[in-house]
């Protein structure tokens, strides 16, 4: 895989992950943990085009990653993503985004837990939509 679809996948996760931009740190990490095989590519066609589609912006990585949170658990796109948070909660730049506690009330958590879960709500059923006939159509076809 190129350094460029690296580091875009290394991008385009974190924004979907903390909303923010990563430093050289992370996409470097990003790239060395690839270089060494610890993160396979994919090499399963619906893996393939899981993780393809996932890289277009965080939209489709939510896509991807809501569908695949139900319906492939192992798949290399979750490993990705799980790389790259753990990446990010060791990257200065990041860290005290993820680690930090928010201020506010309890309501205040409670509302802000509604809308995630609202998100992956509204996410689910759209992803089914796009991604189960693909999954099927491969499975069947063997493409």
């Amino acid at each position: 895989m190129s350094q460029s679809r690296m580091e875009r996948e290394c991008r385009v996760y974190a924004r979907y992950l903390t909303g923010q931009e990563v430093d050289r740190y992370v996409a470097g990490k990003y790239a060395g943990c690839h270089a060494t095989g610890r993160i396979a590519e994919p090499t399963e066609p619906f893996d393939c085009f899981l993780t393809d589609v996932s890289v277009r912006g965080p939209l489709w990585t939510r896509l991807a990653d809501a569908y695949a949170s139900r319906f492939r658990k192992d798949c290399v796109l979750r490993k990705k993503l799980v790389l790259t948070l753990a990446l990010l909660e060791c990257s200065p730049a990041t860290f005290e985004y993820l680690e930090g506690v928010s201020s506010g009330s309890r309501a205040g958590a409670l509302v802000r837990m509604a809308g995630d879960g609202m998100l992956f709500a509204a996410a689910l059923p759209l992803a089914i939509l796009l991604f189960f006939p693909v999954q099927l159509w491969m499975t069947v076809t063997g493409r």
